[in-house]
């Protein structure tokens, strides 16, 4: 198992835009590791983080976390990303991959259709413990199927941009991003979902 704060400094580090020290920040790096952990739970049947979660009303929080990041420093970008390898890194990548892009509050919103959530809210504000045993069989299907789909994706390879709200990944190891591609997607309005750009026969293609 991992220690969460060398998750969250994983987080921060891949995500330098959360080394704020604001609360929404705070908050989405605990909904990181939530995320994370469930999905390890879902995957290996086994915990990825050693540390316990608790409810706080904006949903599942690491207390020392939200201790650290906001009082003791942990909000600063880390020199260089901790080690972590295997199948944890895997799972650290997707869902850096999937849910790096949302908002606190989409976050928020996701982990309280968790029944590790409902089950607990009502005790709140004594910071019921969140309790990963029992996990509804949707929840496991949905994480499992998406680890299937982004297992083999080699992370190392894809570049993210943001331009004008949209955010945009690509191979960065075969696409360019030029100052004309930067123009044509300047023009672009605004979209729900980030985006994959590729050039096929010469047209930059966005899919």
């Amino acid at each position: 198992m991992l220690d969460a704060h060398e998750v969250a400094k994983w987080f921060i580090f891949n995500n330098p835009e959360l080394a704020s020290g604001f609360i929404d920040e705070n908050t989405k790096v605990n909904k990181l590791l939530y995320f994370s952990n469930l999905m390890y739970r879902c995957v290996e049947n086994d915990r990825l983080i050693r540390d316990d979660f608790v409810a706080f009303p904006n949903g599942p929080v690491v207390y020392s976390i939200y201790r650290d990041y906001r009082y003791h420093g942990l909000s600063s970008l880390p020199s260089q990303c901790p080690v972590i390898e295997g199948v944890q890194k895997k799972i650290l990548e997707i869902i850096n991959f999937v849910y790096g892009n949302y908002s606190t509050q989409e976050l928020v919103d996701e982990s309280h259709t968790h029944s590790q959530w409902e089950n607990v809210k009502h005790l709140i504000p004594n910071n019921p413990m969140i309790n990963f045993d029992d996990v509804d069989p949707d929840l496991v299907s949905y994480y499992q199927a998406l680890f299937s789909t982004y297992s083999e994706l080699d992370f190392s390879r894809i570049a993210k941009e943001k331009i004008c709200g949209n955010v945009y990944y690509y191979y960065k190891d075969s696409f360019e991003m030029t100052d004309d591609i930067i123009d044509k997607l300047s023009s672009l309005q605004k979209f729900e979902e980030p985006k994959f750009l590729e050039v096929i026969d010469g047209e930059l293609v966005i899919s």
